[in-house]
């Protein structure tokens, strides 16, 4: 008897409830059977190697489960560097792959290029407009390359298509070539047997020349166009040169290349690394400074050692991170190169938890030595300098460290930029913070670069701090060009050297200022902010204070037209700098145990495609629009935020009802008004149309005219009343009534916030209600008129 009827049987013979219950079993082993397959189903397979030039064998597998028949087959390249197809309408066919050679230009593709689409990101998350500003800046310099980008280089996409008398069907082939290229910071010093690749700002023509130390055979390839690079052989200094044909100056490079040493030779009571001597000579304070101290406490100095006593699936995979040097397929003296290294790996302490790295230092000291995250991981082999290679590192000459040392995040990128688990980088990218135009633009200026590159901040920070003398509000001394500007990179907020051990949830990674801020140059201090206080120190409105208790000292002058710098979130959390309110008056999510870091970075997790199952914290720094729920029942930031821009986009139009007033009044008083100079208002119907905006840091305006001329933006300290001569013309806020540049300044600061209230709700709500409040009886919305926002909602916003 077969199944079919011993089933069939079965439901004869039993019980109503049982042949239910045997019915479904049926169901169920019989369920593939049941399902419909695929009228077509396609595949491909790849024979050979791949590698760079190398020629792989593509063939089509089609199992047609219709009945139609196959009229076409189609080999198209949809992603990765340049391919050939022998013949992309055959059924077997051969690709060749791109040569290593030219595998660069694709990689120069990528690194301009976002590291997802727009399609990964969570609603929270914009991809950045434009160009992307986050990538390889348009200069001359070294490339630094990570895992991730690295990994995309190699990657070819083809699509197969398949066309039968029913229809279209396609497979994606995905083929991983290896790449000639290694991860790398970007700085310049380097190992041998390693390629450096290099990067020219775009032009039209290229010249490159090396210039290699005596005893090698480097050459430069590639010296005509945009991205040449050599291959240094022996230990010694490199130089490259091309034209700027911009400036028709030479761009010069010095490279230093040498080879790995290590410096760990032990561990102390607490099982941190004891370092060698001869490093300690130099770097444990002084004029160096002592980098060793706090180094040792971080994760850095235990990642190997802590994996290795307690991983289960650890392996050579992880060391090219986690070890000094590691490279196999490159003599240059890495850890792979060991004397003990092999054996090592023969002893059973891999994934064997236990404590196996007192083992280590005992029985393999040579691969201890060049074991954990040390200093060469970040500023590249310390026995670089020829007639040095036996000691720590020569001394430079006139350049001191600087080609061991960078702020780039291309330094931090090396590691914590290889997806899902090592994602930092990539979620950085995709900030404010990495706006590499931004920084450049403002890089110059002893001011704007305190905040807007890496570079200003870490020369403004020990001023603002009080470890250096100085005044925090006065200008820094710029001593970088273009080609070494940086945006705020990872070492703006961290250091490097004293990072904290823990990531992740739970992290105790440290930032370069905590719990209190210096004085701001908002004129305000912030207490008991946790690690927000690293974000308050540029995030505030940067004019000194502004309060009515002030507002007499600045009346008459060029400082009544202020607007407040942007990005005030620090005055908005601290209720700070706002006229006709209470000043100080701290907003609820000021008291969180790290303000901005709690929300934007700890609460909010990061984009899916950029973290490991959305662990750790979010370095794209956008805070979720939901998170308001967790800690709110009834509230959400959609709802705060349509009140409080209905509100705010009322109390613009009411401040350019009340300047164009002021206007008409002066106009019939026989004045005229002249809006930038040249622009000369005598009548009342030549005002069409009043638009606030900003200009360069001050309140400013738009003026429509007859024909629908615009004229503007004008800073407000020059929009003039002009009386008959011989009178003096002045400013219009001189003779305006205090209440309109006061709204104006509270206008920009809770617009420029940019959180639409939600940093500081009810605060936010009374500078909006007493600004319009201020300027006459006018109606206009109020926080009543959203039946949206819940009582509950309603009562926390009027606390």
């Amino acid at each position: 008897m077969s199944s079919g009827q011993q089933l069939t049987q079965a439901v004869r013979t039993t019980p109503t409830w049982v042949a239910a219950i045997v019915a479904v079993l049926a169901l169920v082993v019989f369920a593939p059977a049941l399902q419909a397959q695929p009228p077509v189903v396609v595949g491909a397979e790849v024979t050979g190697t791949p590698a760079g030039g190398a020629t792989l064998g593509l063939k089509a597998t089609v199992q047609v489960n219709d009945g139609s028949t196959i009229q076409g087959y189609a080999w198209m390249q949809v992603e990765g560097p340049e391919v050939a197809i022998q013949n992309a309408n055959a059924a077997n066919t051969q690709v060749t792959l791109a040569s290593n050679f030219a595998t660069r230009f694709h990689l120069h593709d990528l690194l301009h290029e976002p590291p997802i689409t727009a399609a990964q990101l969570p609603p929270n998350v914009p991809l950045p407009p434009g160009e992307f500003q986050g990538g390889l800046p348009d200069r001359f310099q070294i490339v630094a390359l990570n895992h991730f980008v690295l990994e995309e280089a190699g990657l070819v996409a083809i699509r197969l298509t398949v066309t039968t008398t029913s229809g279209t069907y396609a497979h994606r082939v995905e083929i991983h070539m290896p790449v000639m290229w290694r991860q790398n910071p970007g700085i310049y010093n380097v190992p041998i047997g390693e390629p450096v690749l290099f990067h020219g700002k775009h032009q039209d023509s290229y010249n490159w020349t090396l210039m290699a130390p005596t005893g090698s055979n480097a050459n430069l390839l590639g010296g005509s166009s945009g991205l040449p690079f050599f291959t240094p052989d022996v230990a010694g200094i490199y130089h490259v040169s091309v034209t700027d044909l911009d400036t028709n100056t030479p761009v010069e490079m010095t490279v230093y290349a040498g080879t790995w040493r290590g410096i760990i030779v032990g561990q102390d009571a607490n099982g941190r690394p004891v370092t060698d001597g001869i490093c300690l000579a130099c770097h444990s304070g002084g004029l160096i400074g002592n980098q060793f101290a706090p180094w040792k406490q971080t994760g850095h100095a235990e990642i190997f050692t802590d994996q290795l006593n307690t991983g289960t699936h650890y392996g050579e995979g992880c060391f090219d991170c986690h070890t000094v040097g590691f490279n196999p397929a490159v003599k240059n003296r890495g850890v792979d190169e060991a004397s003990d290294y092999q054996a090592f790996l023969n002893s059973g302490l891999l994934n064997n938890p236990g404590d196996n790295w007192t083992q280590v230092l005992n029985n393999f000291p040579v691969t201890a030595q060049k074991a954990n995250i040390q200093c060469e991981n970040c500023h590249g082999p310390a026995a670089s300098e020829p007639g040095f290679d036996t000691l720590a590192h020569g001394w430079i000459p006139t350049v001191e460290g600087e080609p061991r040392i960078s702020i780039s995040s291309d330094v931090c990128g090396r590691c914590h930029g290889e997806p899902l688990r090592h994602g930092r980088y990539q979620q950085w990218q995709l900030s404010g913070h990495a706006n590499y135009e931004l920084a450049i633009d403002e890089g110059e200026s002893g001011s704007c670069s305190r905040c807007h590159t890496g570079n200003g901040f870490l020369t403004w920070l020990p001023v603002l701090t009080g470890e250096v003398d100085g005044d925090p509000t006065a200008d820094i001394e710029v001593t970088w060009n273009a080609n070494e500007t940086h945006p705020q990179t990872c070492v703006t907020c961290h250091d490097p050297h004293d990072i904290g051990t823990t990531t992740g949830v739970g992290s105790n990674a440290k930032v370069r200022i905590s719990g209190n801020t210096p004085m701001l140059i908002a004129g305000f201090e912030a207490y008991g902010v946790g690690r927000g206080a690293i974000c308050m120190t540029c995030h505030n409105s940067r004019r000194g204070l502004h309060f009515d208790g002030n507002f007499d000292e600045v009346r008459g002058t060029g400082e009544t037209s202020r607007a407040p710098h942007g990005s005030v979130q620090a005055d908005i959390l601290m209720g700070e700098n706002a006229y006709m309110v209470n000043t100080g008056v701290r907003g609820r999510h000021s008291l969180l145990t790290d303000t901005c870091v709690t929300c934007h970075m700890e609460a909010t997790p990061p984009p899916d495609d950029l973290s490991y199952d959305q662990g750790g914290t979010n370095h794209t720094f956008y805070a979720s629009p939901d998170i308001c729920t967790e800690c709110h029942n009834g509230i959400t930031a959609t709802g705060l935020q349509t009140a409080v821009e209905a509100m705010l986009e009322h109390l613009k139009g009411v401040i350019e009802g009340e300047m164009r007033k002021v206007m008409v009044q002066q106009i019939n008083a026989g004045n005229r008004i002249d809006v930038g100079g040249g622009n000369m208002i005598s009548m009342a119907s030549q005002i069409r149309g009043i638009e606030l905006t900003e200009s360069r840091g001050r309140q400013a305006i738009i003026v429509t005219l007859p024909g629908g001329v615009e004229v503007g933006p004008t800073a407000m300290n020059s929009v003039m009343v002009v009386p008959p001569a011989p009178g003096t013309p002045v400013d219009l806020y001189s003779v305006a009534p205090d209440a309109l540049p006061k709204a104006g300044w509270n206008y920009f600061l809770i617009h420029s916030d940019g959180s639409l209230g939600a940093h500081n709700p009810s605060w936010v709500l009374t500078v909006l209600d007493q600004s319009r409040d201020g300027l006459g009886n006018y109606a206009g919305p109020r926080l009543k008129d959203f039946p949206e926002l819940s009582m509950m909602g309603a009562r926390l916003l009027e606390q």
